[in-house]
């Protein structure tokens, strides 16, 4: 009975020794400690993780937002290369007005033809959105003029546009294509 005692004794003492510190034996037959329940350390893994995946779902959030605009900006001036190449066109009809009126003053019908044009031209673009820039006698504006040259008018104060070398455009709120003027100096 002695050997008994010692041995549920002993026994007992190596319950004790192994509570203390939880450890399981793996298939392998290699021993690994189990998680002692260190609440902190995994509540705060937890926050991390939390965290995480909010930054996560805002990021998400934001490159949404980001894309939508990006797409109706796409669609809002996505036609601006087609439009700045209807620009020479409306150029040429512009210098044609000029050249029939100083060449052929006389042919009226001709230069009103043209004149129509360049109204039914300039009506188009409008429903498009793109708007002339107003230049002549009006404050030179760097964003939305582009001088070519100064000149000396007596009458003109400084700064002022004196002559539109090329008609400038808008389409919605952004520059098209800047206004070439002559600036009194």
């Amino acid at each position: 009975m002695d050997e008994n005692k010692r041995d549920t004794m002993h026994g007992t003492e190596e319950m004790t020794e192994q509570s203390a510190v939880p450890q399981t034996e793996s298939k392998e037959g290699r021993e690994t400690k189990e998680p002692c329940g260190d609440i902190k350390e995994i509540k705060a893994q937890l926050d991390e993780y939390k965290d995480r995946c909010l930054r996560a779902y805002a990021e998400m959030d934001n490159m949404r937002k980001r894309l939508a605009r990006e797409r109706q900006d796409i669609v809002k001036y996505g036609t601006e290369k087609l439009l700045k190449d209807f620009l020479l066109v409306y150029d040429a009809i512009e210098k044609s007005i000029h050249t029939a009126e100083e060449m052929h003053p006389e042919d009226e019908q001709f230069i009103q033809g043209l004149r129509m044009t360049e109204k039914l031209f300039l009506e188009t673009l409008k429903k498009h959105q793109v708007e002339p820039i107003e230049a002549e006698n009006m404050p030179f504006d760097p964003r939305y003029h582009e001088a070519m040259m100064q000149v000396t008018e007596g009458n003109m104060p400084k700064g002022m546009v004196v002559k539109e070398l090329e008609k400038g455009f808008t389409v919605h709120d952004r520059l098209l294509r800047p206004a070439k003027v002559a600036v009194s100096g």
